[in-house]
């Protein structure tokens, strides 16, 4: 270990206490120290202060955490105070505070300030009203940014060239009168590979670790987005979570709430970095606070989710028939969708049945290994399609 980074640790770790009290020592539990687990971003810290008006700020600051950055966790918080005999005789009240501190948004990693800056220098766009009745539907599935099988690089080629496809697309749409005026780039989960917790040999078939997978997911987004931007009147960012989002144990468990979803938080991320520059005063990021989302495209109710929360035998379709036909059942959102668009199964498929649709959007993911065991692959693309007051058409996989 350098010094640098030893001087780091014990920043972080070893809080050196007053000289002053010479030989009194701390009642039990009380002796000064600070400690932070960079996997969960929470920490804990003992503290002994001469002043009773000394803020938590300061106190954060004096143990190595920065209050922009940090807070404490209030109903961890735990009081104390006592006399001490200081060198020479005096007697002094002392103050001790043991509390929590967190992250205040644990999902802001090391990357966050530099895709920030990025977004702030970017020019401002000029306003240029489009006249339309179509939406244009671009939708993000299972593209597993940092897996190896098929390689990040060979999938970021894919994302760039489905964005110039797109950008034509919708160009030609335009002059065969099918007028755009809105864009919808929905993600429909599994955006990262992740790096454990799905099969045994999955930490040696990646190529990029959590927050890599992140940051070049986000920064793949922001380029969709950027590229959209002058091509509509409203842009809508929205996504699902998907099963490699969540956040897992080498035992496969989920550890944390399945909503807390790397999929969605990229999304939840890139949309809270485009409001601070007025460029992208006409984008609006939807993010759902469940597995599923149901948006109103054009008077058109339609329905994401990923598709790893059916149950039951069956092929796709009857999984995803259990599943629309319970979110009837029970009054949920989905259930009143007239189209439905799902990922995880990472092939074309669609159902046509009682005035309803189902679509599973193909991947950008390829896995050899799945090739060679069965023999079966499929077409790699991006799903897009218009809608419009009289529902679906233009359906296209670039």
């Amino acid at each position: 270990m350098t010094d640098e980074l030893k001087k780091l640790v014990k920043n972080k770790q070893e809080v050196p206490h007053n000289e002053e009290l010479g030989n009194n020592y701390y009642p039990t539990g009380w002796k000064p120290r600070a400690e932070y687990n960079n996997a969960s971003k929470t920490g804990k810290v003992t503290a002994v202060v001469r002043s009773k008006d000394t803020t938590f700020d300061t106190i954060l600051k004096d143990n190595g955490f920065d209050p922009n950055e940090f807070e404490v966790v209030n109903d961890t918080v735990r009081y104390s105070t006592w006399q001490t005999q200081l060198k020479g005789g005096e007697v002094a009240d002392l103050y001790a505070y043991k509390f929590e501190v967190r992250k205040i948004n644990p999902h802001h990693d090391e990357f966050f300030k530099e895709l920030l800056n990025e977004v702030k220098k970017k020019p401002k766009l000029q306003a240029k009203k489009i006249t339309g009745s179509n939406a244009f539907v671009y939708l993000m599935a299972d593209w597993q940014i940092g897996k190896k099988d098929f390689g990040t690089l060979n999938t970021v080629k894919l994302i760039k060239e489905s964005i110039v496809k797109a950008k034509n697309r919708i160009k030609e749409l335009n002059k065969t009168g099918t007028l755009i005026d809105e864009i919808f780039v929905v993600g429909l989960g599994d955006l990262i590979e992740n790096c454990f917790g799905f099969f045994p040999q999955q930490p040696y078939s990646i190529e990029l670790n959590k927050s890599e997978q992140a940051h070049l997911t986000r920064k793949m987004i922001l380029e969709i987005i950027d590229n959209f931007l002058p091509l509509a009147n409203k842009i809508v960012l929205a996504g699902v979570p998907g099963n490699h989002g969540e956040n897992r144990s080498g035992k496969g468990e989920v550890v944390t709430s399945r909503l807390d979803n790397e999929d969605t938080n990229c999304i939840q991320i890139v949309g809270e970095i485009l409001e601070k520059n007025n460029r992208y005063k006409k984008v609006k990021t939807v993010v759902p606070e469940s597995f599923h989302l149901a948006l109103d495209i054009k008077g058109i109710r339609c329905g994401f989710t990923h598709g790893h929360m059916t149950g039951g035998g069956g092929d796709t379709w009857t999984k995803i028939e259990k599943l629309w036909k319970g979110q009837m059942f029970g009054w949920k959102p989905l259930g009143s969708c007239e189209i439905l668009f799902s990922g995880h199964y990472h092939h074309l498929r669609t159902v046509q049945q009682a005035g309803r649709t189902w679509f599973q959007a193909p991947s950008l993911d390829a896995s050899f290994e799945f090739e060679e065991r069965t023999g079966y692959s499929t077409d790699r693309g991006v799903l897009t399609l218009t809608i419009n007051k009289n529902g679906w058409d233009n359906l296209k996989i670039l």
